[in-house]
């Protein structure tokens, strides 16, 4: 179980350097923007981990419900299309 917080925590490092490099090389925003985006770039390091597997859960969760609903769907256009 120790597998996956190291997995969360690599991948977190490692989108953290390349956005971290690219805002370093970035010439057209102001130290105020600088800032900010550090400051963002920082939040969204921090809660990645929480909100990829709710996002991930919800998709899945959707998924599930599609099918019903797109079966509904087909079954109402054929109906119509029969008549």
């Amino acid at each position: 179980m120790t597998v996956l917080p190291a997995f969360y925590f690599g991948v977190a490092l490692y989108f953290f350097s390349i956005w971290f490099t690219a805002f370093q090389q970035d010439t057209s925003l102001s130290k105020q923007e600088k800032a900010f985006s550090l400051k963002v770039l920082i939040v969204a390091t921090i809660f990645w981990p929480l909100v990829a597997p709710i996002s991930y859960l919800s998709q899945h969760l959707q998924s599930q419900l599609s099918p019903d609903l797109d079966s509904e769907e087909e079954n109402s256009q054929t109906s119509l299309s029969a008549t």
